[in-house]
């Protein structure tokens, strides 16, 4: 049996690109679609997002693994008001302007969440495959070799990840931990993979895209990373119109523009 599966992250309120993302998820028809979590903050288009992947669900099949943002709102919506750690404040006004616009709604209640999730050999969560909660980053090798020894404990053939924001492949081969820019189980002759997908609605490093698996009797076949080109321009006026501090408006908008 094989099974395309889509993987976006981090869509960060951003209705524009994630609609685009959407569009081409579609054109490659794929089987399931994994959402690894973080669809608010830092934009603002939280509700429209919560739509296209509310009419999304209606017709196809979607699993939503939850991230540290979407954590936040599921506290705060209880009634914690404490963050689970120190937040920039740039980060806690966009949390909190994002609060009010989505106050009569229930995050948690809105879509079937987990803390992670796999698939024959493939193991998802949101920022790595520690425990529920880490929200470590995965980009040091130190901490890439961790992750490859965490997901060899599990079993695990490969991990897909966001948290970053960053697109990466990196494949173990022995003691050789490496980037590779795609995989197919033909070309690559390694030990494990690991790959992150970049970010729908906030990209640092290549750019917005997703990622296409293709997974053939439990075990990965290919994957690769899709780009697409997404205007920012109205994200950043309805960034500039938000009434957002200064500072906070100034580095959400840098965001954008990098």
């Amino acid at each position: 049996m094989k099974i395309k599966i889509g993987v976006i992250s981090d869509i960060h309120a951003n209705a524009d690109a994630l609609m685009l993302v959407m569009e081409g998820l579609k054109l490659k028809e794929v089987d399931k679609v994994v959402c690894l979590g973080d669809i608010l903050t830092y934009g603002c288009q939280p509700l429209e997002v919560i739509d296209i992947l509310h009419e999304y669900k209606k017709e196809n099949s979607i699993i939503f693994v939850k991230g540290n943002h979407d954590q936040f709102y599921f506290d705060l919506q209880r009634g914690n008001n404490k963050f689970s750690y120190k937040l920039p404040e740039f980060v806690e006004e966009s949390v909190n302007w994002t609060l009010k616009k989505i106050n009569s709604f229930s995050l948690e209640s809105a879509f079937p969440w987990l803390e992670n999730y796999y698939i024959g050999n493939t193991y998802f969560s949101h920022a790595n495959p520690f425990r529920y909660g880490n929200w470590s980053y995965l980009e040091e090798d130190k901490d890439l070799t961790k992750a490859l020894k965490s997901l060899e404990d599990k079993n695990f053939f490969s991990g897909v990840f966001g948290h970053s924001h960053r697109q990466l492949f990196v494949a173990r081969n022995g003691d050789d931990v490496y980037e590779i820019s795609e995989y197919t189980s033909e070309d690559n002759k390694i030990d494990q993979l690991i790959i992150n997908t970049g970010s729908v609605g906030q990209p640092r490093g290549k750019g917005v895209g997703y990622v296409i698996l293709e997974i053939k009797d439990g075990e990965l076949f290919k994957a690769d990373f899709h780009k697409l080109k997404v205007n920012f321009d109205n994200s950043l006026d309805l960034i500039s119109g938000a009434n957002f501090k200064q500072e906070t408006s100034e580095k959400l908008i840098n965001y954008l523009q990098r």
